[in-house]
């Protein structure tokens, strides 16, 4: 079950998607080519069209860096957990949030990944919100301008496959973008146990069956996440 909805905050656009999800294997990552360390870059809905997905989103442009963790497939592709917080996605389909700092040797990740059944992960942040409060927002922080308004996005979860992708950005005639811990604060009215800060700017791109749902130009990337129906045929 998949429903999409805008709405105005603090003069800002929210664009939203709310999934629940029969199986935890239909919420999955994408990146470019299906290959880790593809060059090729894409629009977001390119890539959501590609792999047939109900509803998706940009994911963390792993490759436009080299620092964050990067878990594909259940394999440790990169391993940097010094500067930037995590999320990993387990086999039930569940959220797990690692401070930049908590996790930075590479046996201790892999015994992390095999313990928790990790299939892959997102290495942008920082978390917004924890057992359902908002988190402060470390400014400064490595990667998205926390300190500056801009368009934002990010996963959260709302229970037992129970998810929301939330991006926000100015769309005439509301003009305003966000400051993070505004956008951290805001989640927080919405319910969610748990949130991480996606790529935002121009990579902040909602798909739900092949278009777009919030106003944006986008930018090519290399990876997305999605959800897929479980329909024998892709329904």
């Amino acid at each position: 079950l998949v429903i999409s909805w805008q709405e105005v905050r603090n003069n800002s656009v929210y664009s939203m998607s709310e999934i629940k999800i029969g199986d935890a294997s239909q919420f999955r990552r994408f990146l470019s080519n299906g290959e880790y360390g593809s060059a090729s870059r894409y629009h977001t809905s390119e890539m959501v069209r590609s792999v047939n997905a109900v509803v998706g989103c940009n994911g963390d442009y792993y490759g436009i860096r080299q620092i964050g963790t990067v878990v594909f497939n259940g394999q440790l592709m990169r391993m940097d957990g010094r500067r930037m917080d995590s999320c990993y996605i387990d086999s039930k389909g569940d959220l797990h949030m690692v401070e930049a700092g908590e996790i930075v040797a590479k046996d201790d990740m892999e015994k992390f990944i095999a313990d928790n059944g990790i299939r892959f992960s997102l290495s942008f942040g920082p978390i917004l919100v924890e057992d359902g409060k908002a988190l402060r927002v470390k400014n400064p922080y490595c990667v998205g301008e926390s300190g500056d308004p801009n368009p934002r996005a990010a996963l959260c979860q709302k229970g037992e496959l129970h998810y929301l992708l939330v991006l926000c950005n100015a769309q005439y005639p509301y003009m305003n973008t966000q400051l993070l811990q505004t956008f951290a604060n805001t989640l927080e009215t919405f319910g969610v146990e748990k949130a991480y800060n996606l790529d935002g700017g121009r990579s902040g791109a909602l798909i739900m069956n092949g278009e777009l749902v919030n106003n944006i130009y986008e930018r090519q990337i290399r990876d997305i996440i999605y959800f897929a129906t479980a329909l024998p045929g892709g329904g």
